[in-house]
């Protein structure tokens, strides 16, 4: 038994990286808040799990605005049974969250604050309670959480609903039950800033520094993942980095009309102008203040390694796209990515996306979760003076007021 309060001993996340290795054959999840920050964290281990023959069944809220829309299509391609679960009563929440993790001999459950969110399973302050069962001896202890699996899973209880196909996920989306991530997280930020604004200028608090782990560190995800050899453990508790790790960052570019045929093709920049913030601190100070360097930076390349070409995986409506490619073009002198690259499955490539028009006259927003994988979400151009509003940073890609803009979240 143990009770784990994060991050100071340890975070849920790494606790179940590790938990996923062992020899367990059901993977069952419960939270009331899914985003990508959380599930494509665990997305290698996830599918590892499944590779060597694990289930995996989410059952996830959809309350408060806490689950994004691109978090349920990653789930659904990671999980084979994916349930939403949501109560038309204002008064009740979808709160719960437990992982449990079994197999014929041994049962694994953690039980706390934990959501399935990059800060509820690594940044947040978190605690949960971690018990291991020896089964079939002491499967009444657990007997509860079958029955709420049952409830669930009951077609005719009128609060859960399987998800078969991404159609069922488009009809949340379309009826406003969720809303896509870049959505919530200029939202957030605006709450933030509003809330900064009513409080005294002199803080009262401290800030707590914690790291987040990047995912995946290979250039080709399709490749097939073989299983390490691990110990059988029962928990692992790493301590937290002394210097954390400057993560989840998020870059938007305004696309406008784009380049290329395939209209698919987005200009980065070198250097760029300050409008508004300041990057003081960050990857991208440079020596003249008034300046920051540009969108290849952030794709973490030296801006003047013309030689170089890097390609990267793209999730984009989730789906894994490989390769875009980014390059240096001596034509016109400028950096830019081309978005493309192969699903994992037989649809669309990339491109065809921005045949059809999908990128451009759009705010190009990426995360990073790892210097080679990035999480593509658009906003339309309408919205350009609000992300201003809410950038951390933002700059034009030259001194001319008509060059196009980007900014840090």
């Amino acid at each position: 038994m143990s009770i784990i309060n994060q991050p100071f001993q340890g975070q849920l996340g790494d606790i179940l990286k590790t938990e996923l290795l062992n020899d367990y054959k059901s993977f069952t999840i419960f939270s009331a808040f899914a985003k990508n920050s959380g599930v494509l964290r665990l997305k290698e281990s996830l599918e590892t799990f499944k590779k060597y023959g694990g289930h995996i069944k989410a059952f996830i809220g959809i309350d408060l605005d806490g689950t994004s829309y691109e978090a349920l299509l990653n789930l659904f391609t990671l999980c084979d049974e994916l349930y939403v679960i949501h109560s038309e009563s204002f008064s009740t929440t979808y709160h719960s969250k437990i992982y449990l993790l079994e197999n014929p001999s041994k049962a694994w459950c953690a039980i706390g604050s934990n959501n399935l969110t990059g800060g509820g399973l690594w940044t947040n302050f978190e605690s949960c309670f971690i018990q291991t069962f020896t089964l079939p001896n002491e499967i009444n202890k657990l007997e509860n959480i079958y029955n709420v699996i049952e409830k669930y899973i009951d077609q005719d209880y009128s609060c859960s609903t399987k998800i078969t196909s991404i159609d069922d996920i488009n009809t949340l989306l379309d009826a406003n039950y969720i809303t896509k991530e870049v959505t919530q997280k200029i939202d957030n930020i605006s709450k933030r800033v509003s809330q900064k604004q009513r409080q005294k200028k002199n803080p009262l608090f401290g800030s707590e520094k914690i790291s987040i782990p990047t995912i995946i560190s290979i250039d080709k995800p399709h490749k097939p993942f073989s299983k390490p050899s691990y110990p059988n453990v029962d928990l692992v508790v790493n301590p937290t980095p002394s210097t954390p790790a400057f993560t989840n960052e998020q870059f938007w570019f305004e696309m406008r009309k784009s380049t290329g045929r395939s209209r698919n093709i987005l200009d980065l920049s070198k250097l760029g102008q300050i409008e508004a913030g300041s990057v003081a601190g960050t990857p991208y100070e440079c020596s003249d203040p008034s300046r920051m360097y540009g969108g290849i930076k952030f794709f973490d390349i030296d801006p003047e390694d013309t030689s170089r070409e890097k390609n990267i995986t793209i999730n984009y409506l989730g789906k894994d796209f490989y390769p875009s490619t980014i390059k240096f073009a001596p034509n016109n002198g400028s950096w830019r990515i081309q978005l493309k690259g192969s699903p994992n499955d037989d649809s669309d490539e990339l491109s065809k996306y921005g045949n059809r028009g999908d990128f451009v006259y759009k705010i190009l927003v990426f995360e990073k979760i790892d210097t080679n994988y990035y999480v593509l979400s658009l906003l339309d151009d309408s919205e350009l003076e609000r992300i201003k509003s809410l950038s951390r940073v933002w700059a034009r890609n030259g001194s001319g007021s008509s060059s196009k803009a980007y900014g840090m979240l």
